[in-house]
């Protein structure tokens, strides 16, 4: 509470204060500093992921070498990894930011809808947020969506389409999975395809039945994260769309 949830939810009395009680405005603004503060450990792990790709010849001489012994191909494959610093698990370091963040704008928006914010959550310092802790004084409208209600279509059309587009960007610059030699290796194009679609809809299910709050939340950061993969590789993209264009030949093109 005192390390994170108190600080988050000042930080959004504060915008409350500015913006007039603006609940939608307030939540935007938190999204967007969020996303602004893990911006280099976002652009980092996009980076491992596109550098993958390099590591393929290495992965390939490995598993050849190492095809009767599974231990020693996993060892070898997790020692490739860390020397080249492309350790998978770097990811989870974003997770581990914006999932408490999540909870915290859940709970705020329930408790608002509830009418019971707690006090002892404004610092003493800020008496103007005050005003805040009565919902009475939280405008709840964003142009035409109550942020306290649910089964809001817009935001979960929003927010699906723009996760399904976040997913095929980052999916553009990875690797094909290497092979393993005593395994039936399945058909990642139609894997990634599946997986596609059932975290669209998963999206879609869950911002369609949660308060329009959290799905304003949520279809922020899928609009931040296809801009920034837009902006961070917008030389891969154009590359891919040329080459799209001139019907599947490989184009080169540079930063």
């Amino acid at each position: 509470m005192e390390i994170l949830y108190r600080p988050i939810f000042n930080l959004m009395i504060v915008f409350l204060a500015i913006f007039g009680g603006n609940l939608g405005i307030a939540i935007i603004l938190l999204t967007v500093i969020t996303r602004l503060a893990m911006i280099k450990q976002t652009s980092a792990w996009n980076d491992m992921q596109k550098g993958m790709g390099d590591l393929q010849p290495k992965l390939q001489e490995i598993q050849e070498k190492y095809k009767d012994d599974p231990k020693q191909l996993s060892a070898e494959t997790m020692k490739v990894f860390k020397t080249h610093g492309k350790w998978p698990l770097k990811g989870c370091l974003m997770m581990l930011i914006q999932i408490p963040v999540f909870i915290w704008l859940f709970t705020v928006i329930r408790k608002i809808s509830n009418n019971e914010i707690p006090a002892e959550w404004l610092y003493s310092f800020m008496p103007f947020g005050e005003k805040y802790l009565d919902p009475a004084n939280i405008n709840h409208m964003f142009l035409w969506i109550d942020l306290l209600a649910t089964k809001n279509i817009v935001l979960t059309v929003v927010a699906a389409v723009f996760t399904y587009f976040q997913m095929k960007l980052t999916t553009l610059a990875k690797p094909p999975a290497p092979k393993i030699p005593w395994a039936n290796t399945p058909d990642m194009g139609k894997m990634m395809w599946f997986m596609n679609i059932f975290m669209v809809f998963m999206i879609w299910t869950f911002v369609y039945w949660t308060q329009a709050g959290v799905g304003l939340y949520i279809a922020t950061t899928s609009v931040f994260s296809v801009a920034q993969y837009s902006i961070q590789y917008r030389a891969l993209l154009k590359a891919k769309f040329l080459e799209w264009k001139s019907k599947g030949q490989n184009v080169v093109i540079g930063k």
